[in-house]
């Protein structure tokens, strides 16, 4: 049984650092040596650490072990030791980041969600690759809105089942996500566009003229639920489309 959990470890970790290296920003030199340490931090991980089945348990229970290992690695004053679970404690790491989703029918949606973004990012991103440097130009801040995006829901968001079904409908769900951003808070903003979700789907059908403003109406509501709270998923949305 250690055995097993030890080797989800190891696959979590490897699912992690390559979600990271997708995620570089090329051109920051500060992002390549921040890869390059991550990088580091998991060879050792997987190579040289003594892990306790009690450090194995604990990392297994954050959605992104890799990172939740590296800030214990910063604040790691023990000069030949890697306490993880005491670091844990000290970092606050239970309140500052987001717990893996639970083993159950959520987390099998989960994985699927996962597999979904990853599919609609890299399809996307090899399609720019044979785009002109003129388009790539004016796509920049879309590219860069998917990016963030990508990254803020493999790592700060929560899941909800009810969210992740309704968004997996679409060949395209992180494309979809994106263009509502850029998001303070990425469980607020699914939480909103799931209880807008048929304005949302409504504005695939609107004419370009009154699409734009369909979409600002839901870029305003989920302005508005960072500071005001999100409205009951299961009630009518506010926002109704004129008939």
């Amino acid at each position: 049984m250690e055995q097993e959990a030890k080797r989800m470890l190891m696959e979590r970790l490897d699912d992690c650092l390559k979600v990271h290296a997708d995620l570089l920003d090329s051109q920051d030199i500060g992002s390549i040596y921040e890869l390059q340490d991550l990088a580091q931090l998991h060879y050792y991980l997987k190579v040289e650490h003594p892990f306790t089945p009690a450090e194995v348990e604990a990392l297994l229970s954050f959605q992104d072990p890799l990172e939740v290992a590296r800030w214990c690695k910063e604040e790691n004053t023990h000069t030949h030791s890697f306490p993880i679970c005491e670091l844990l404690n000290e970092i606050r790491a239970y309140e500052r980041f987001e717990p893996a989703p639970k083993q159950d029918e959520s987390s099998q949606t989960f994985a699927r969600f996962r597999e979904a973004l990853a599919s609609d990012y890299f399809g996307f991103r090899e399609q720019a690759l044979s785009w002109s440097r003129e388009r790539l130009f004016d796509a920049a801040g879309e590219i860069a809105a998917l990016s963030d995006t990508f990254g803020a829901l493999l790592s700060k968001y929560t899941p909800v089942k009810e969210e992740m079904d309704f968004f997996l409908q679409f060949t395209h769900p992180l494309q979809i996500i994106s263009r509502y951003g850029p998001f303070e808070d990425i469980g607020q903003a699914m939480k909103t566009l799931y209880a807008e979700r048929e304005n949302l789907i409504d504005e695939a059908f609107e004419p370009p003229a009154e699409r734009s403003s369909l979409r600002e109406r839901l870029q305003a509501a989920i302005r508005e639920s960072s500071r005001m709270g999100v409205p009951d998923p299961d009630k009518k949305p506010h926002h109704e489309k004129e008939r």
